[in-house]
Parts: structure tokens; C-alpha cells; sequence
């Protein structure tokens, strides 16, 4: 009990005691899960919690092709219908990296500075998947006719699943990648013949591309929205819908809107993070664009930018530069050339590395298809060895434009927008009666404002192992899940959803028990006898009186992302199981009522592994099996056991009624902690713990007896509370419970009467 003394301690006055009232026990809420497992997005290390589908559709992700662990969570959420949620622990196999894109200062227009980098907020490629790559293998017999061997060994597993290869040799012809090796060996479709293609060729090019088909994290840059001379705005999307935008930013770290504080720390933002690149001075033009650049020409509707230009400043010659023939395909890079002699140097790009030697007069080709060929041509002054020249390659991004606008003027003009219609790497198509030569010409400095997608993103999920899974999500020290324990989350009903691993079940298991939760196992989809069953149970996973199982685990249900009607999934039922579980418990305030019956339906279902068989529920249910059956044109859950070793266990509700008060207890009298042991607290105590039970009694029936005393006997006294005990610093409560049973037989006693038969 806490007291508080105002007044004068030792002077004269009136002296007020406060005392606080009686202490109550805040119950937990009902009907939460905990899932670990691969998620298409979601921090790592960190529990995440989903109330509802909305909260894991942003934070989570949707459908992968990886992991059955999103149709678990839909399917919950579906069947528990507003109640309970869910807590996450995303898994990976650490190779994880966020989707990212440089961003630029305004800053001269012509000369691209790099500012900052907007990231996904976590790995995987929901941020932006597009890269590519262009390479040589050491022999064209690294190419056969599924595989290329590139020697490259940087690459995560299946980096490039899903892109296609391009052969030097092979004109007009894109090879689907189904995945690679961390080794460097790209795996093309079985049906393809890349050695054959290449006949007696001998070219030993490949380049690798993979597009971000419409999925990604974007976002829009222009003025900020008060100051719009000097701040700048953000908006950001997933997957070409708005989500949120920053308003008014300033890159300077000292302002209270400094952009990189200002994101980061938004605990509502689930899409990106920035890194501040800037090292110089802050002034308005070293806010970023999404593209910002320099007028070559322009018509009425048609401007093409001035996408290259020579750094002189380093060397003592005043060469010129022109640019061979280009495409879309060449990438932003700056170029930077070192003078071995008057009209010879090396070169070396600042995204491909070293290019070989340029000599003046001559086109520069280095080979590599994202690379600009240029000619340098010696002007009056030469150039002396140890001359650094630099050239800024600076394309747009080839039709990523399209209904965003055009500023021809920024400087000039700063309002004045027009809406684009296409572009290339070098021009921007406005709308026809467009008349941008009226605000603009040459030489001036024009900006685009349109949302511009990620890329480079990687999942995580390739190279899985069941360490993976018990290390991140079950390790009793470490788990992200004891972040539960000071919430007063009450039960948790954990599952590893779609992985069936012997490993990940004890782990699991052991989890649940250490944290007095529940952990629900799941058969593998092949196993689809009684015997079967049985075995996976008590010789493989092994018993637990905080473990339950139903059986089949697996089932069919219509395939959520199915192009054809009637087109199935295999999927588990576990999202389904909790789900309804979830949805009973809230509707009766409690765990003691059985979570199974007629009415626990799984309407997703639309049929079993074990197909029509009829369960042998006389050899299941004994062994805590429970089923998933058909009745009367509905999947129902057929059970209320545990897989217990303590036979005092042997009833589902009980033991999860148990544990969710243990946890409630557990999380509601740290206030007792070093108060005055006596028989004040005593009384405190008993009428804090009586205060909880009754309802249990009275109005849920969780507990039964005649009496309140009979269903809940709490012993604090004297004979459990002794002088040695307070000495030692104890302070002991008892109580005893009786739960209410469940009907699992329903028995009937019926016969013909007898002559001497009466009613009586």
C-alpha cells in the first residue's frame, strides 16, 4: 500500500496521510497468438505486434511463396473476427538487405552530388528487387544449358530468382532464372538451351536483370509545403498507393525538422529509413530531387537534359568531351580519369571499378553494356600526367516519369509545372498545348517531382536452416517474445506455422513451458494415418503438458492468389484453429469453456489430407490428439486435450485456464514488493485476489462450487506466513481452484419398461 505524508514533520500544522485504496488485478485480454516464420517484410529481431489484418498487411507484408505463415495469420484473423491478435517474430537466414535508392542535391544543377539514401525500413525484396548486373565468365564452357557459371561469389542464394539472363552471343533472347547459388552459378528454367543457342560462338558476355514487376516502396520529392524556398517534402508508396508525406523537412541536423530525425523517429512509419550523405554546408540547394538537372534544348513539349559534363578542375589541359551512342540501359556513374601521359589515362567507374586505358582522339568502349562509350578530344592546353579529369554521367530514369510533373525553370519559374506524359533517359514529353519555351530555354535549371521506386532489395529466405528458427524466435534467453512479459499479455498461443522440423518443435515446445504458455504442434502434411500420428507424437516431437496438436494439420483451401476458379492450396490449420479458439475465448470472457464442438467451424476448408477417411478417434483422442472432423457439411475442431505428461493436465481449457491466471497473477502484484509484511497486506492481498475470483465464479463459471469459498479457497495467514518466513523476506498466498469440467460423453441409459416400472 503506498502512503504519502504532507505536512510539517517536526513544526506545528496540520499533517495530511494519504493511503491508497485497494489494489486491483487488471485482467488480460483474451485469444492471443505468437507466431514465428518467414514474412515478405517486418523488422528483424524485434516482436512485432498485429492487432488486426490492417496493422499486418503494413507492418508484415502479404502472400510469399516461402512461407505459409501469412495464410495462417489472414486465416486467424478472418475466424477471430475483431477478437484476440497476433504477436511475430520474422525469420531469416541473415542475408536479408533493404531496397534502396541514392538520392541527390539540387546543388549545380549539372553535377550530381549524393545527399542521402532512402532504404526500406527492413530487408526483403517488398522494398524494390530491381538490379542488374553485366559480367563475363573466363570460358564460354561455363555456359551450358541451364547454368551459367559467373565465378561471381558476392551474390546471395537466389539473389536473382525471378530476373532473366541476357547472352552476348544469343540475339533477342531472355533466359528465365529460377535461382542462384551463393557460389555464382545462375539456374535457368530446365526447358531452356543456352549452350545450344550459342552454338560454335565464343562470346563470353552475359548480362543479369531483374524488375521490380510493379512491387516497391517509391517516393516523391518536392518543396516543402511552409518554407518552400528552403525545405522540401517527401511522400512515400508502397506498391504504387500513397501512404504518407512529410511536409516540411530540412537537411540541416541542427533544425527541429531535420529530415533524418524526423523519419526515423516516426514510430508510424513502417515503410523507410534515410541515411544523411551530406557533409557540407546547408543551404537550399542541397535539398534533394527526385531528378535535377540542366536544360540542353527545348520545344514547347519535348525538353532534353544535358545528362554528362567534364570536371576540369583537377587537371592542367582543357580537353572536350562527346558522348558515342547510348541507351536506356546505361546506368549513373561518375568516371574518373587519371593521366598517365598528355593523351593517356586510366579509368575507373565509380560503380563497375576499373575500365582500362582511354587514349584522346579515340572513342572510349569499355565492353560493358551500362557503361556510356565517350571520345576525348585534346584541347589547345594538353594535359600533363598525374591530371584528374571527371566526368558525371547523370541519365534519367527511362519511363519511370509518366504522370508526374515537370518544372522546365526551377529557378526562374519555381511554380510553373507541366504535366509529363513520357520520357527517356534524356528527354521529358509534356502534354500537347504545352508552351515551355514561354518560362524556359537552354542553361536553365529544371527539376521532376514524381514518385521513383527502390531497388536491390533481398529477402533472406533462401539458405533457412532450423537454427534459424530456434535461435531468433525460441531461445528461452533471447527470444524476442519475453518482450511479452510486463504487458500483461495473459496465455499466448505460440506455433511455428508450416514447419513441421522435429528441432523446431522442441524448441518450440520448450518455449512454451519455460514461459508457461501453449505451444500447438503440426503434422506433417504426408503423415495421414492414426499411427502415424501417434508416433509423430510420442517418438518424434515427444509429450508436453503445454503442447496440443490437431490432426490432420494440413488441409486445402481455396488458393488466395489462384488465377483459376476452383484452384487449391495445402496449406495448415493452425491460423484457422487459433483464430476460432480466439473468437471463443472473448465470447466467454474465458478459457474454460472447450474450444471445439459443433459451432468451432473452420469455414476455409474445403477438404483434408486424409481426405474422406473417418478418423479413429478412439485410438486419438486418449493420447491427446484432437481432430479436425466433418459434420453435417462443416470442418469442425473435435477436442479439448493436451498432449500431457501429468495426467492432472489432460484437459485443454484447464491448462490454458491455469496458465492465463498464473500470468495475470505474475503480472499484477509487483506493488507488494517491499511493503510492510503484516497483516494490513495480508487482508490487502486476500480481498485483491477474492475481488478477481468471484466473477470467475459468479458470472463466467470458470471455477464451480456451492460456494465462492468451495470454488476458490486463498489461504494467508499465519500458518503459511511465520515469523521465519517474514524474516526471510517472504510473503506467501495459497490458492486452490476448481475448475469447471467439459462434457467429452454424453451418456444415455435407455430401455423398455417392465411391468413393475413406474415413474416413481
Amino acid at each position: 500500500m503506498t502512503q504519502r505524508r504532507f505536512g510539517p514533520t517536526r513544526g506545528a500544522g496540520v499533517v495530511i496521510i494519504e493511503k491508497s485504496g485497494q489494489q486491483s488485478i487488471s485482467p488480460a485480454p483474451f485469444g492471443w497468438s505468437g507466431y514465428a516464420g518467414l514474412l515478405e517484410k517486418g523488422p528483424v529481431g524485434e516482436l512485432i505486434s498485429c492487432q488486426n489484418k490492417a496493422s499486418f498487411l503494413k507492418k508484415c507484408g502479404s502472400f510469399i511463396d516461402d512461407s505459409l505463415l501469412p495464410d495462417n495469420c489472414f486465416s486467424y484473423y478472418k475466424l477471430a473476427n475483431g477478437s484476440g491478435g497476433l504477436y511475430l517474430v520474422r525469420v531469416t537466414d541473415g542475408n536479408e538487405v533493404q531496397a534502396e535508392k541514392t538520392i541527390y542535391a539540387r546543388k549545380d544543377g549539372i553535377i550530381p552530388v549524393a545527399m542521402g539514401t532512402i532504404k526500406a525500413h527492413n530487408g526483403g525484396r517488398w522494398g524494390g528487387k530491381k538490379q542488374k548486373y553485366d559480367g563475363d565468365v573466363s570460358d564460354v564452357a561455363d555456359i551450358d544449358e541451364t547454368e551459367i557459371d559467373t565465378g561471381v561469389l558476392t551474390w546471395k542464394t537466389n539473389e536473382w530468382a525471378g530476373g532473366y539472363v541476357e547472352l552476348e552471343g544469343v540475339a533477342n533472347t531472355q533466359y528465365p532464372i529460377i535461382g542462384n547459388t551463393s557460389a555464382g552459378v545462375i539456374q535457368v528454367a530446365s526447358d531452356q538451351t543456352m549452350d545450344t543457342d550459342l552454338g560454335a560462338g565464343s562470346e563470353t558476355g552475359y548480362t543479369l536483370f531483374l524488375d521490380n514487376d510493379e512491387k516497391a516502396v517509391s517516393f516523391e520529392i518536392s518543396d516543402g509545403e511552409q518554407n518552400p524556398d528552403t525545405e522540401f517534402s517527401l511522400s512515400v508508396y508502397v506498391d504504387g498507393e500513397f501512404v504518407k508525406k512529410y511536409s516540411d523537412l530540412s537537411t540541416d541536423p541542427t533544425s527541429t525538422k531535420y529530415w533524418v530525425s524526423i523519419i526515423n523517429n516516426d514510430d508510424s512509419n513502417y515503410e523507410i529509413s534515410v541515411v544523411d550523405l551530406w557533409t557540407g554546408a546547408h543551404v537550399a540547394n542541397v535539398r534533394p530531387a527526385n531528378y535535377y538537372g540542366v536544360v540542353s534544348s527545348i520545344t514547347d513539349t519535348v525538353l532534353t537534359a544535358s545528362i554528362h559534363y567534364m570536371d576540369l578542375a583537377g587537371a592542367t589541359g582543357n580537353p572536350t568531351i562527346a558522348l558515342g551512342t547510348i541507351n536506356a540501359e546505361m546506368v549513373r556513374q561518375t568516371l574518373t580519369i587519371t593521366m598517365t601521359s598528355a593523351t593517356e589515362g586510366s579509368v575507373i567507374s565509380s560503380e563497375f571499378g576499373s575500365l582500362g586505358t582511354i587514349t584522346f582522339g579515340t572513342e572510349f568502349d569499355s565492353g560493358h553494356r551500362f557503361i556510356p562509350p565517350f571520345t576525348i578530344t585534346a584541347g589547345v592546353t594538353p594535359c600533363v600526367a598525374t591530371d584528374v579529369i571527371v566526368v558525371y554521367y547523370k541519365p534519367m530514369d527511362d519511363g519511370e516519369y509518366a504522370g508526374g510533373y515537370l518544372y522546365p525553370d526551377k529557378v526562374n519559374s519555381k511554380l510553373t509545372k507541366y504535366r509529363i506524359v513520357s520520357n527517356t533517359y534524356s528527354t521529358i514529353t509534356v502534354a500537347d498545348g504545352s508552351a515551355m519555351t514561354s518560362i524556359s530555354e537552354a542553361d536553365d535549371e529544371f527539376m521532376v517531382v514524381s514518385p521513383i521506386e527502390l531497388g536491390g532489395g533481398i529477402d533472406g529466405n533462401a539458405d533457412i536452416a532450423d537454427t534459424d528458427y530456434t535461435q531468433q524466435a525460441w531461445d528461452t534467453a533471447s527470444s524476442p517474445f519475453n518482450r511479452l512479459k510486463g504487458t500483461n499479455a495473459g496465455l499466448v498461443k505460440f506455433a511455428t506455422p508450416g514447419v513441421t522440423s522435429t528441432t523446431v518443435a522442441k524448441a518450440g515446445v520448450a518455449y512454451a513451458e519455460a514461459k508457461n504458455h501453449q505451444y500447438r504442434y503440426e503434422i506433417p502434411s504426408n503423415i495421414i494415418t492414426e499411427e502415424g500420428a501417434i508416433s509423430q507424437i510420442n517418438d518424434t516431437y515427444g509429450r508436453n503438458d503445454f503442447a496440443v496438436v490437431s490432426f490432420p494439420s494440413y488441409c486445402y483451401v481455396a488458393d488466395p492468389l489462384g488465377s483459376g476458379e476452383g484452384k487449391r492450396k495445402l496449406v495448415t490449420n493452425t491460423g484457422m484453429i487459433h483464430g476460432r479458439e480466439s473468437r471463443i475465448a472473448a465470447d466467454y470472457e474465458g478459457y474454460h469453456k472447450a474450444e471445439a464442438g459443433i459451432d468451432a467451424i473452420l469455414p476455409e476448408i474445403l477438404s483434408l489430407t486424409t481426405g474422406n477417411v473417418i478418423l479413429d478417434e478412439e485410438s486419438l483422442n486418449p493420447v491427446g490428439i484432437s481432430i479436425v472432423k466433418k459434420m453435417k457439411g462443416n470442418y469442425i475442431i473435435w477436442g479439448d486435450r493436451t498432449l500431457y505428461l501429468d495426467s492432472t493436465w489432460k484437459w485443454k481449457h484447464q491448462r490454458e485456464t491455469m496458465s492465463y491466471y498464473e500470468q495475470v497473477l505474475a503480472e499484477n502484484h509487483d506493488w507488494i514488493i517491499f511493503q510492510l509484511n503484516d497483516s494490513a497486506l495480508r487482508n490487502d492481498v486476500k480481498a485483491s485476489l477474492t475481488a478477481f475470483f468471484l466473477p470467475e465464479w459468479r458470472k463466467k463459471h470458470a471455477i464451480v462450487g456451492n460456494s465462492f469459498a468451495e470454488a476458490c479457497i486463498i489461504k494467508i495467514d499465519d500458518e503459511n506466513n511465520t515469523s521465519i518466513d517474514s524474516d526471510n523476506g517472504d510473503f506467501n498466498a495459497s490458492i486452490s481452484l476448481k475448475f469447471v469440467g467439459t462434457v467429452e460423453r454424453f451418456k444415455i441409459e435407455i430401455g423398455k419398461q417392465g411391468i413393475f416400472d413406474s415413474a416413481n
